[in-house]
């Protein structure tokens, strides 16, 4: 009887032993697979979602003069402002601001258009350097050269949109002598406000946007009167950055 039940016994036990091994199979090995496969698929799901971002994000290229560049505010204009947002907005902001920068350096546009020809929105903010003791013919100078501008924009990168700025105001109570001395004065201020009738007019006649900054700046927050501190940088980015979303959106 012992000899007959022994042969029985093993393969009992070699039974017990192959499932063992399958379940050490089916359960350590796919275990320590598992992740690694889930881990990878959700690399490449990132990496997906990361690609699409970037593909996705729009460019807007700031054409300005010193107010854009950040004079008196260590770099931190409204701009860069708008590029501390930009992780979390479907925007690009490129500072293509220059202090000094007329609309009378207008052919300063075609090396910008020439790099971001791809771009999907020009803003410009210029103006208030043609206006040094200003009068009406300086005023149509601005004029005549934005719409040049806005011809060589819609020649070099026609799907982008163009949304114009009128400059903000100066404060000539607390101008500095520098600027004094420059001629940044009262005429400047009445051309400023007739520059910003004309530049909304310019911008319907050419289905452009257009933002009014002539009040934007709060009265004391100048730097020397002409340039904007720190809160008045503040101010232009949250009239600027709403108003760029806006007419993004076809509003």
């Amino acid at each position: 009887m012992a000899n007959r039940s022994a042969p029985i016994k093993s393969l009992q036990h070699l039974k017990k032993k192959k499932n063992k091994h399958n379940q050490m199979y089916t359960g350590k090995f796919i275990t320590k697979k598992l992740p690694l496969l889930f881990t990878a698929s959700a690399l490449l799901t990132l990496l997906s979602f990361v690609a699409l971002s970037v593909q996705e994000k729009k460019v807007i290229v700031c054409f300005g003069d010193s107010i854009t560049h950040g004079a008196q505010v260590d770099g931190k204009s409204w701009v860069w402002y708008l590029q501390q947002d930009q992780q979390n907005t479907p925007y690009t902001y490129i500072n293509a601001g220059r202090s000094g920068r007329k609309t009378a350096d207008k052919k300063e546009l075609l090396p910008v258009l020439e790099k971001y020809s791809s771009a999907d929105m020009f803003v410009f903010f210029l103006g208030v350097n043609d206006l040094k003791n200003g009068n009406d013919a300086m005023v149509a100078s601005c004029i005549r050269n934005m719409q040049w501008m806005i011809d060589q924009v819609r020649a070099i990168a026609p799907k982008a949109k163009i949304l114009l700025l009128s400059p903000s105001d100066i404060n000539t109570k607390i101008m500095s002598e520098i600027n004094k001395g420059k001629l940044y004065n009262e005429n400047t201020r009445k051309s400023l406000k007739k520059l910003q009738a004309a530049y909304e007019q310019l911008a319907r006649k050419n289905h452009c946007g257009f933002l009014s900054l002539l009040h934007v700046v709060p009265r004391l927050a100048y730097a020397d009167g002409l340039h904007p501190n720190a809160k008045g940088q503040q101010a232009l980015y949250k009239a600027i950055g709403k108003k760029i979303i806006s007419y993004d959106k076809g509003k």
